[in-house]
């Protein structure tokens, strides 16, 4: 029985201390006056009480701020999902905004030139230290051919150099292979515009005492059989005249921003010398239309 007793004393205790615990309880729940027994029992109960829900009490209170930590983690949680769904909305918005305002731009660009042209986006890019170049979301299916010129509101972007169905390169007027001939608007100097890679481009073969200045604009001069006259290439940056030689050389910023270049316009027409056989010896004609001239229409004579 003792070691009953011992190897149980602490299950036994408190369930003495608990059952005088709610004896005390339940004998303050009763109405009325306390008898002697009753005070006794309520004053040896109540720091027994106390110390049991107190630690009830306090755990109880740990549990609570568990809970509501873990509600707030749930919040905060769905709080950051929501901003970023707002920010991702908000730069949705955005982009369509630039690209509403970039449409309008290229819309009123394309309606001001009376020229056959067709809209395409830019898909790919091979801007590499060799070659400048781009691929279009438009080919041969809608009506481009290599040699057509391709530009932008802000001015000449290159030169179709081949085609698909569906897609087209366009060889960028700052590849080393691309040459356009230009002449400055101020003073109708005239030279060819050489991409130089990197973006940027040298106008060269202009004679050293030509009058080229820093912001001079450069127009194309409708020669070389590509590019129509009159189309921005960009601004004189830099102007190199040697004490030597017969040309000067001035550095070129192009009017495109080819580090952004997203829609682009093809013209549908492809310029060029007619073949040696349309010439004709006609003074009123540079080259024939293809039909044999009409003979002259004699006048009948006089009747015998």
């Amino acid at each position: 029985m003792g070691e009953l007793l011992r190897r149980y004393r602490f299950p036994l205790t408190y369930l003495l201390l608990a059952s005088l615990c709610v004896t005390g309880m339940a004998s303050r729940r009763v109405p009325g006056e306390m008898g002697a027994a009753s005070g006794v029992l309520v004053s040896l109960t109540l720091p027994l009480e106390r110390m049991v829900t107190v630690p009830v009490d306090e755990a109880r209170g740990w549990w609570d701020d568990l809970v509501e930590l873990v509600q707030v983690r749930e919040e905060n949680s769905a709080l950051r999902q929501r901003i970023a769904r707002l920010e991702d909305e908000n730069l949705q918005y955005r982009e369509a905004i630039v690209s509403s305002e970039r449409f309008q731009r290229l819309a009123g660009f394309r309606a001001s030139h009376d020229v056959p042209m067709v809209p395409a986006n830019v898909v790919h890019e091979d801007l590499s230290s060799w070659f400048q170049s781009v691929i279009i979301d438009q080919g041969t299916t809608a009506g481009i051919r290599p040699g057509m010129p391709v530009i932008n509101d802000a001015g000449v972007v290159g030169v179709v150099s081949g085609t698909t169905p569906s897609n087209a390169k366009v060889l960028l007027l700052t590849d080393p292979q691309s040459r356009v001939d230009a002449y400055v608007q101020r003073s109708r100097a005239r030279g060819s515009v050489r991409g130089g890679a990197r973006h940027s481009a040298t106008l060269e073969q202009v004679l050293r005492d030509e009058d080229v200045r820093v912001d001079d604009q450069l127009l194309t001069s409708g020669l070389g059989a590509v590019f129509p006259k009159g189309l921005v290439i960009g601004r004189v940056a830099e102007v190199e005249r040697k004490p030597y030689g017969l040309f000067q050389i001035s550095r070129i910023e192009p009017a495109v921003d080819f580090g952004k270049l997203e829609e682009v316009f093809v013209i549908l027409e492809r310029r060029g010398l007619p073949e040696p056989d349309a010439y004709t010896a006609d003074d009123g004609a540079l080259w024939s239309t293809g039909e044999a001239a009409a003979p002259a229409r004699q006048e009948p004579g006089p009747a015998p």
